[in-house]
């Protein structure tokens, strides 16, 4: 019999195409303890088309609590959906919250009526002191990190300590069946893995100053090492894909696990760079990079505009973006860019600068892809949040109203009419502007459909043509009927 359960929600649209979920990291950094203590079960939505089945199963033994963890956006209905089938089927079992959406929103959270206690920030140890309290019958009041209800009241308690991430057991890969997690990453199955946490810098726009409080921590060298060689082994796992917000901080730690991957003979990309680290990488560190295995770096550019850059503290220029772009081009490394428009006060202007920086990167650097230009989202407790709101935007009141906020929505007043038709023809059309659907979509009906659109879509942003966008809403007529197969299997009872 489980004590504890843990239920993975779906993160949103690309769970329907991507060709394998990444692992629920998360749940599973949360489960480093209690799972040494207590019987853990994970029920992922993403893989169990019948999971309300699965959990009711679960929930008629008995269990101490049903926990899950929720990001800003679509997940937020789903991690819901969660607390919906506890309640209904018994009111007593605590359901918990974790992730930075409850931890930025904690109150405006336990105001939903399935949500009674809310893990703030690191949970690993909060986790495992609260299982222990609801198993001992003990009050809550004691333990740091923690948000709950009582009688129809809120409480909290001190912030928890951040945990040391080189004190901290490996992820309890026994609770998973790895070989559900590997999604292909330029055709190699590929495993998410932590080896920092955190961003010390702090652009205006990101909730990691807040929900991380401005701090990068990381694990050792050796120990990054070891967790690699030991899923290699043990999994025969081919590639890695390193989720930390910055990698580089550190660059002699990065060069250390650099050296040890390339003994390994491993694939691996890296989610989180800054253009700032690779302008002080020199073409040794670049070679080194390369033979490693190092096929990719995520960047954050977010903008074309030097004025939109100052204004959102990211610390460079489109020139720096480009020199970057050009430093990667004699090596076999793909820079794939993260790019925004819609910043509160952002120009129409200003938007084509983002363009026509993107179409200057395709063409100087042909390994060059793009995530996507997403459209500006408020996050809680950053400053771009406050002055969105000077600027007429009304965040939700309550819980279940976050879960249009993404970069494939617009969610802010200042854009409508002809311009907001405008960012939804570049939201849509971007995801298809490179090669990417070809790598990373499961689907062959839409890798050929992505084909096919790529000139229309090179068309328009070459030549700022919007009009007649009957692609953009057949695209958004399949996005709909995408998502709803994906509420439609949430459902199934």
């Amino acid at each position: 019999m489980a004590e504890i359960i843990l239920v993975q929600p779906i993160v949103g649209l690309l769970d329907n195409i991507k060709t394998a979920p990444g692992l629920p990291l998360s749940l599973l950094s949360s489960a480093k303890f209690i799972s040494q203590e207590f019987k853990v079960k994970l029920i992922d939505q993403r893989l169990d088309p019948n999971w309300q089945q699965s959990l009711i199963k679960e929930l008629r033994k008995k269990p101490l609590l049903v926990a899950t963890t929720c990001m800003l956006g679509p997940q937020v209905e789903f991690a819901r959906q969660v607390g919906q089938v506890v309640k209904e089927f018994n009111p007593e079992i605590p359901m918990v919250w974790g992730g930075p959406h409850a931890s930025i929103l904690p109150e405006q959270t336990l105001k939903d009526e399935t949500v009674d206690i809310v893990v703030i920030g690191d949970g690993e140890k909060t986790f495992l002191k609260l299982a222990q309290a609801l198993k001992g019958k003990r009050s809550l009041k004691g333990i740091a990190g923690l948000y709950f209800k009582k009688e129809g009241k809120i409480f909290s308690t001190k912030a928890g300590k951040q945990v040391d991430l080189n004190k901290m057991p490996d992820i309890p890969y026994q609770l998973v069946r790895v070989k559900d997690y590997l999604p292909r990453r330029e055709g190699v199955a590929t495993i998410d893995m932590e080896t920092s946490r955190g961003c010390p810098f702090k652009c205006r726009f990101c909730y990691n100053p807040f929900f991380n409080r401005g701090r990068w921590r990381a694990l050792k060298a050796k120990t990054v090492l070891a967790r690699v060689k030991k899923v290699r082994e043990k999994y025969g796992i081919k590639g890695v894909w390193f989720i930390d917000d910055e990698f580089f901080i550190d660059l002699d730690r990065a060069k250390k696990i650099i050296q040890g991957l390339k003994k390994m003979k491993i694939s691996w990309t890296i989610q989180g760079v800054t253009v700032k680290s690779v302008m002080k990488m020199d073409d040794q560190y670049l070679k080194i990079l390369e033979q490693s295995g190092c096929s990719q770096l995520n960047l954050g550019a977010e903008s074309g505009s030097t004025r939109i850059l100052k204004m959102v503290n990211k610390g460079i220029t489109p020139q720096d973006i480009i020199k970057v772009n050009q430093k990667l081009k004699p090596f076999k490394i793909m820079p794939w860019y993260y790019f925004m428009i819609g910043f509160p006060g952002e120009t129409e202007k200003e938007m084509d600068k983002t363009v026509s920086l993107v179409l200057r990167l395709f063409k100087e650097n042909p390994r060059a892809k793009i995530s996507g230009i997403g459209c500006f989202t408020p996050y809680p407790g950053t400053p771009l949040f406050e002055e969105a709101i000077k600027r007429g935007f009304e965040p939700p009141d309550h819980l279940l109203g976050w879960r249009t906020y993404a970069v494939d929505q617009i969610n802010v007043p200042w854009l409508k009419g002809r311009l907001k038709t405008k960012v939804e023809a570049i939201q849509f059309g971007s995801f298809f502007i490179d090669e990417k659907a070809r790598d990373v979509v499961r689907s062959e009906l839409v890798r050929w459909i992505g084909k096919l659109y790529q000139p229309l879509v090179r068309f328009r942003l070459r030549h700022n043509f919007y009009y007649f966008p009957l692609d953009i809403w057949i695209g958004n007529q399949i996005k709909k009927r995408l998502a709803r197969g994906t509420l439609r299997s949430t459902r199934r009872t």
